[in-house]
């Protein structure tokens, strides 16, 4: 099929949109910057630029659409203003009225993003896609996300009511983590409210199988049939990452920290995945426990975990050249740090070359001696710190075959040296250079020709 995708460049976009190119379907992507869209899609896309929240997408840019993925939504993160609110209400609302304005006859069906804060706080009681729907804000904003999709005539429409998305690079755990592993997490308010979750992938999986399969029409819940309170959520990151728990944080503090959006951290949302279930759906991740033990293992021991991916539209064979030669890691690296190769152990690198580096890390001069631990052209190769500024730095390089070019998958565990007080002091600021370092690192590499 060819599928139209909005909200592509987020997290679920992006693992969304892999799994339909890795099918061999064909996605198009609707962005405000074709710019940014192509620094930060992980799979190959045509790309329409439009805001989609200031024009409707003409009908001509929908002719040879199969099926549109409708994903885009302001972040409700952060303290809401008057301003944010409207933000978050208005990049779903209009972008949807938007979005179907000018459908032509050849889509088949659309699926929209929605979110279980459509049915407001319903304490320990199960909530389906019949259930009682809520009246706060949140709720509001889903009621006119979901309506422009509930009367297409001719047109198979699914609204996908997601419960809290998990991933440890994203989202809720992305946040939660680092205050983990700094014995700063606690039950907030009563410990008593329901969470419902998925996995990224599964939801991913939720996706791919709506848009293929009849069976599936209006709304749908997207959880686990095993939601559990906060108090268990608490206990069970807490014991994955061996990490201390802090005092609870009253209601109260949380309404004084940010607001109105503590209504929705402290409502109690018991999702029944009823229609899934009734599809003979079947979850990857089915319990907290297992997801926690197999997702968090990288960041067991006060160690860290950073992933990225970015898509290349050039040969695995060509990509992996440019990374197997030392003297490029120079040219992707910000100026910042004043990286320089100063010696190698062999000519061309393979398994057991040892690196030697010269940088500046927040101004201090610094030396890095890294060995090349595995070597496995053109998939993969890992580079280990035998010595420099970290207790311990362990980085995969992985290219893969996408579509017509390559995927380039970095993932890093590293250690700061000091312990708990390293962990304390630095862990913030590191993770934002690190984050700094890849993102220069993606804006070069989609420049170069390789």
């Amino acid at each position: 099929m060819k599928i139209l995708m909005t909200g592509a460049t987020g997290h679920i976009g992006n693992f969304v949109g892999r799994k339909l190119v890795d099918l061999g379907h064909e996605v198009v992507v609707v962005s405000r910057s074709k710019n940014k869209a192509l620094n930060y899609l992980e799979f190959p896309a045509e790309i329409i630029e439009h805001d989609l929240v200031a024009d409707p997408l003409p009908e001509k840019k929908l002719l040879g659409i199969d099926a549109i993925v409708h994903l885009m939504g302001e972040t409700v993160d952060g303290r809401w203003t008057k301003k944010k609110k409207e933000q978050i209400l208005n990049s779903r609302k209009i972008s949807s009225e938007h979005l179907v304005k000018h459908l032509p006859a050849n889509i088949k069906v659309i699926v929209s993003a929605s979110a279980q804060g459509i049915y407001g706080d319903h304490k320990a009681h199960m909530v389906t896609e019949n259930s009682k729907l809520g009246s706060d804000f949140l709720a509001e904003v889903c009621k006119e996300w979901e309506k422009p999709f509930v009367f297409l005539n001719g047109i198979r429409t699914v609204q996908l009511r997601i419960g809290l998305v998990l991933d440890p690079q994203s989202g809720v755990l992305r946040k939660m983590i680092p205050l983990f592993q700094r014995g700063l997490g606690g039950t907030l308010g009563s410990g008593q409210q329901y969470m419902s979750w998925i996995a990224i992938e599964d939801l991913t999986e939720v996706i791919v199988q709506v848009l293929t399969n009849d069976n599936y029409s209006g709304a749908i819940n997207c959880a686990t049939d095993n939601p559990v309170t906060n108090s268990e959520w608490t206990k069970l990151l807490g014991k994955q990452l061996n990490a201390l728990r802090s005092a609870p944080v009253p209601s109260f503090a949380l309404r004084i920290a940010v607001g109105e959006m503590a209504s929705a951290v402290l409502a109690s949302i018991k999702l029944a995945p009823t229609k899934l279930l009734a599809n003979n759906f079947k979850f990857k991740y089915p319990n907290l426990k297992d997801y926690f033990e197999k997702s968090l293992a990288p960041y067991k021991g006060g160690q860290y975990f950073y992933s990225v991916k970015q898509f290349v539209p050039r040969d695995i064979e060509s990509v992996f050249t440019f990374f197997s030669q030392a003297a490029n890691l120079e040219q992707i690296t910000p100026p910042f740090l004043n990286f320089q190769v100063s010696k190698m152990s062999t000519k061309t690198i393979h398994k057991g070359t040892l690196i030697d580096y010269k940088l500046n890390l927040k101004g201090i001069p610094m030396k890095w001696k890294t060995l090349i631990s595995d070597w496995n052209p053109p998939h993969s190769f890992i580079d280990t710190q035998l010595s420099g500024p970290y207790r311990s730095w362990h980085h995969m390089h992985r290219f893969e075959k996408l579509g017509n070019g390559t995927l380039l998958s970095d993932e890093i565990r590293y250690k700061l040296p000091l312990g708990f007080l390293g962990q304390m002091m630095a862990s913030t600021l590191v993770q934002k250079d690190v984050e700094k370092i890849f993102k220069f690192r993606r804006e070069v590499i989609h420049k170069i020709k390789f």
